[in-house]
């Protein structure tokens, strides 16, 4: 994905002011959806946190693809974003990277801890997911055209 397009930059920034999405995976039972919190890292990745031993983790190891749905109420906004899942080690530095901003931003909130700290499952693991599709819709400014939509595809 080109970071210097204007859509990149308006998904990546929506995706950090709107961090919760819900993830869908699949297994061999059928699909499977988990809200987990993302943050943008770089070249058209996002990350979140989880734990080694949850069915999200056993999941996307197993079947990679994945989609992911962010939505802002306040704003009648939503964002459908696929992509390839895969665990961060530290030899990219993106483990480091993820794990130094979720201490950062949960620091902030002293009073709130996500829930991937509560899951005793594991041990915890970086996931990056490499974007494929990323499409934001605006219903808050819909006009007689429809809803205003901004799309991204990797090249």
């Amino acid at each position: 994905m080109d970071e210097t397009d204007p859509n990149y930059t308006k998904i990546m920034d929506y995706i950090a002011r709107n961090p919760a999405a819900v993830l869908g995976t699949v297994d061999d039972e059928g699909p499977h959806g988990a809200v987990v919190y993302v943050i943008p890292a770089s070249h058209g990745t996002i990350c979140f946190v989880t734990k080694s031993g949850t069915k999200k983790y056993q999941n996307l190891t197993a079947h990679p693809k994945v989609s992911l749905t962010f939505f802002n109420e306040r704003e009648s906004t939503t964002l459908q974003a696929s992509g390839h899942a895969y665990v961060a080690d530290d030899s990219n530095g993106l483990k480091d990277l993820v794990m130094d901003k979720v201490t950062k931003a949960h620091a902030m909130v002293a009073d709130w801890l996500p829930p991937v700290t509560k899951v005793q499952s594991g041990e915890y693991a970086v996931i990056g997911i490499e974007l494929d599709t990323a499409r934001l819709a605006d219903y808050g400014s819909i006009d007689i055209n429809g809803p205003v939509f901004t799309e991204l595809k990797a090249h």
